[in-house]
């Protein structure tokens, strides 16, 4: 992937109301609510957003989901490649913190007179 750092596709500024939207925002949009889609990822990321010291290890993840490991390692890949999550390795063990950017972004889309997202040439 061209430009992307580990895998993650960085985020477009959403343009302001004046401003019409570029084909990449939709894309950039779309993602940060799809990555959000699966119950499970919703409950991975408040429970990282919970944590002490705004980070949780994989281990700790592990003890609240009844699933196997490589299916959780797919949903945390899914965040971090979204740019919800950061991930760091620390010896055999990732550990994740919440990116507020992101979240920003999704709250603005979603208040009231937040970013113009009509369809293309549309207008609306």
């Amino acid at each position: 992937m061209d430009g992307h750092r580990n895998g993650v596709v960085p985020l477009a500024v959403l343009p302001g109301r004046d401003a019409p939207p570029r084909p990449d925002d939709y894309a950039a949009t779309a993602r940060l609510f799809k990555a959000l889609a699966d119950p499970v990822r919703v409950k991975l990321l408040a429970l990282v957003s919970q944590a002490p010291d705004g980070e949780a290890c994989f281990c700790d993840l592990a003890d609240e989901f009844d699933m196997p490991q490589s299916s959780l390692s797919h949903h945390l890949k899914i965040l971090v490649r979204a740019g919800l999550l950061s991930r760091e390795r620390r010896g055999t063990w990732s550990w994740y913190q919440v990116q507020s950017e992101p979240l920003e972004i999704m709250s603005g889309l979603l208040r009231p007179g937040g970013p113009f997202l009509g369809e293309p040439g549309t207008g609306s």
